[in-house]
């Protein structure tokens, strides 16, 4: 019997970034997080990290920084590989808190 699977959906993730993250470390992170989100079986539609994001402080401490580099993306996956991502981005030690909720469609 085929096994149903459901189509991809949009979603909006929010990534904070430890501030300590120089040019090419801060490109080489995202670069992680593209991929795992691209091996995921996803695809990035779009990236925000400039105004009015880019580096901000934070209204209280995460693991004593008091800034963050916030990235904005919209991403569409499959609903099976959520999991498998969030996964990754808590295992990511260069990433803060991250926050990946469902877009309406």
């Amino acid at each position: 019997m085929p096994r149903y699977e459901p189509a991809p959906r949009p979603y909006e993730l929010m990534v904070l970034l430890r501030p300590d993250l120089a040019g090419d470390r801060l490109e080489a992170a995202l670069e992680r997080i593209r991929n795992t989100v691209v091996e995921q079986g996803g695809t990035i539609t779009f990236e925000k990290r400039d105004t009015p994001w880019g580096r901000r402080r934070l209204a209280y401490p995460i693991q004593k920084f008091q800034e963050a580099f916030y990235v904005l993306f919209q991403l569409v996956c499959p609903p099976r590989t959520v999991r498998e991502i969030e996964r990754e981005l808590r295992l990511n030690e260069q990433v803060l808190r991250h926050l990946m909720v469902r877009l309406d469609e």
